[in-house]
């Protein structure tokens, strides 16, 4: 007959692990009422802000000082903040002393948008973002697209284009000190006007940080030794070759 080993725990083990989960599980309970009858919000602070005044989170927030944290609909908090133009993301939290915290996380603009008399700066998702009196940013201009406050968020292919050149440019820092101005042509690409002089540069689609790297190295082995002024149209639309126009006699 095979032996069967049966091993049993002690009624004296298991107690006082009970004893302790309950008590555990109590004072759990105790502490959750007591916040819940005494604590009431002291003050609300934003953090993570930069385009967004504080001042303005906190009226739009509408949370009331001396209330109960439990009384507060904190889905209904953060939509009325992420109404804010430049809000993407606001994360709500209050701690024990009665601080009411928001987190913002905002939309970085990545150029202006010039349209007529209308500029607008957009992000690299295509959304849009008033021009802020207080804040001169200083980005490249981008032509060709509606500026209108109305319109929606832009997500055609050419501004797809540009976004992708400009995220590529903000990557290499370089391109991004070296240009000043962005337009999409159907046949030639991304067309960027150099910071410098005004050079018409030739990015074509595709491949942006390749580009930029070429565009780094023929500025400090072929522009540094001739000068910016020598050139009117520099062609760095293939990745093996950097084609130029240079000024006439």
């Amino acid at each position: 007959m095979k032996k069967i080993n049966i091993h049993t725990t002690s009624t004296r083990t298991v107690l006082p692990w009970v004893a302790l989960s309950i008590f555990i599980l109590g004072g759990s309970i105790i502490i959750a009422m007591y916040w819940q009858q005494n604590v009431k919000v002291k003050e609300v602070i934003v953090v993570g802000n930069h385009f967004t005044p504080t001042q303005k989170i906190i009226e739009v927030s509408q949370i009331p000082i001396g209330v109960h944290p439990d009384s507060l609909d904190l889905s209904m908090i953060i939509q009325r903040v992420e109404t804010l133009h430049y809000v993407k993301e606001a994360s709500p939290f209050i701690d024990a002393l009665g601080n009411f915290k928001i987190t913002i996380h905002e939309r970085s603009p990545i150029a202006l948008l010039a349209h007529g008399r209308h500029e607008m700066y957009v992000d690299q998702f295509g959304v849009k973002l008033p021009i802020l009196d207080e804040k001169i940013l200083n980005l490249p201009l981008v032509y060709g697209f509606d500026s209108s406050v109305s319109s929606d968020t832009l997500s055609s292919k050419e501004f797809n284009e540009i976004r992708n050149f400009l995220v590529s440019a903000l990557n290499n820092q370089f391109g991004w000190v070296t240009i000043s101005e962005v337009i999409y042509d159907e046949y030639e690409g991304v067309i960027a006007m150099s910071h410098e002089n005004g050079v018409k540069l030739l990015f074509g689609t595709d491949d942006y940080d390749q580009k930029f790297k070429n565009w780094e190295v023929f500025y400090s082995e072929v522009i540094a030794y001739k000068g910016i002024q020598a050139m009117q149209q520099i062609d760095l639309r293939f990745t093996d070759q950097v084609i130029t126009r240079e000024v006439g006699p």
